[in-house]
């Protein structure tokens, strides 16, 4: 069954109930915006993707402990004001994600990764991995920080073409 093409309907409903109406009006908006879903059934459940030009914005991840948002914050200087001005701990754990190894030495990562992505915080500027630098646990606290972020994303992405 993995890697089968999933609906919207399937994968809302493996989003706990309080969570899914944001999910689903996040959903419009970044279609709305020209994203390209896609939602593959995985072992963990679903992964739903979310593409701007066949490249990808964010992810919803299963786990455990809920579903988290990965924003790949390829643009992220130029948003500086949104991160500014997100909660502490969800700047912190930014700043504590684990730095991209590639943007410090351009040899000391896989030659196929993508690079992560550069920010500048309270004067300190951060080079962190794409895969888990903007990587968040879907909260009533963080719901709209993760919808400001994605559409910041988005929007710098599309100014950028």
């Amino acid at each position: 069954m993995a890697n089968e093409k999933a609906s919207f309907r399937e994968f809302l409903t493996a989003v706990e109930p309080k969570h899914r109406a944001f999910v689903e009006k996040l959903n419009y908006k970044l279609i709305e915006q020209g994203c390209n879903l896609v939602i593959k059934e995985v072992k963990s459940g679903y992964a739903a993707s979310y593409q701007l030009e066949k490249k990808t914005v964010m992810n919803w991840v299963f786990r455990k402990s809920g579903v988290l948002a990965r924003i790949y914050g390829d643009n992220a200087g130029r948003y500086r004001d949104v991160i500014a001005s997100l909660p502490a701990d969800m700047q912190k754990k930014m700043t504590a994600s684990r730095d991209c190894k590639r943007l410090i030495d351009p040899n000391a990562c896989s030659s196929i990764c993508v690079k992560g992505f550069v920010y500048t915080l309270n004067g300190d500027t951060y080079k962190k991995c794409r895969n888990d630098g903007m990587f968040f646990l879907l909260t009533n606290e963080t719901a709209e920080q993760i919808a400001r972020l994605v559409c910041a994303e988005v929007a710098a992405r599309k100014s950028a073409s």
